[in-house]
């Protein structure tokens, strides 16, 4: 009686076992990443112009493990999140056109549907972008700038950039954020309520590049605001 006891209470034992992992299993299951990633976006676009010695930037929907891109030779950088990656060919890309092909994998090893992209080839691009003075807002180097009018600042360029940032700021006492719009612009907005004050001089120093990876040359953005009244 006692050998029947102690087998049904091993049986049950290893029951209890079986439930538990199986019960493991499924949430393991539930929990695992069966979405495929998808590209939300590449610049320049299909169906756009691109220099011969120009970059393809692209984002995807979630966190990438490896891309690759065919069509012409070149190499992709992952940025760090994973979440986005540049193409930049190797030497430059014929004139004329071209269609690249891209593929990859999340984190999760899912597929990336392949996305093709197809452009229009001009000759390489070797001018340098600078800061679009005028088109700036205030412009570059302007003077007597109401502070009032001033909620924020764009400093606009004049080309396409593939990256654009603030590197400093002054006076240093105000508290400034950034933020390229992908494009021509880089917005600089105040944090805290800080607002600017009559006899000021406002100086931004900026870096970048342009999408063939010319590095912006003018990077000094600077204006004053007007003198108090007497």
């Amino acid at each position: 009686m006692k050998n029947v006891l102690r087998i049904s209470a091993l049986l049950t034992a290893a029951l209890m076992v079986f439930i538990m992992i199986g019960c493991g299993s499924d949430d393991t299951d539930k929990d695992k990443d069966t979405t495929a990633p998808t590209l939300l976006s590449t610049t320049p676009a299909t169906g756009a112009t691109i220099a011969a010695n120009g970059t393809v930037s692209m984002v995807f929907s979630e966190a990438m493990k490896e891309v690759t891109v065919a069509g012409a030779a070149g190499t992709v950088a992952l940025a760090g999140d994973g979440k986005s990656a540049v193409w930049t060919p190797t030497g430059e890309i014929p004139v004329g056109s071209t269609t690249l092909t891209i593929n990859g994998s999340d984190k999760a090893g899912n597929a990336l549907a392949a996305a093709t992209v197809a452009l229009t080839v001009k000759v390489a691009d070797k001018e340098a972008p600078k800061i679009d003075d005028a088109n700036s807002s205030p412009a570059n180097g302007a003077s007597a700038v109401d502070p009032a009018s001033v909620t924020k600042i764009v400093v606009t360029f004049t080309e396409t950039m593939s990256e654009a940032k603030l590197d400093s700021f002054e006076p240093k006492d105000a508290k400034v954020d950034s933020k390229f719009d992908g494009d021509k612009t880089l917005n600089i907005s105040f944090l805290g309520g800080y607002k600017l004050s009559n006899e000021m001089e406002i100086i931004a120093t900026v870096s970048g590049k342009d999408g063939a990876g010319n590095a912006l040359t003018t990077t000094k953005y600077t204006f004053t605001t007007m003198k108090k009244e007497e």
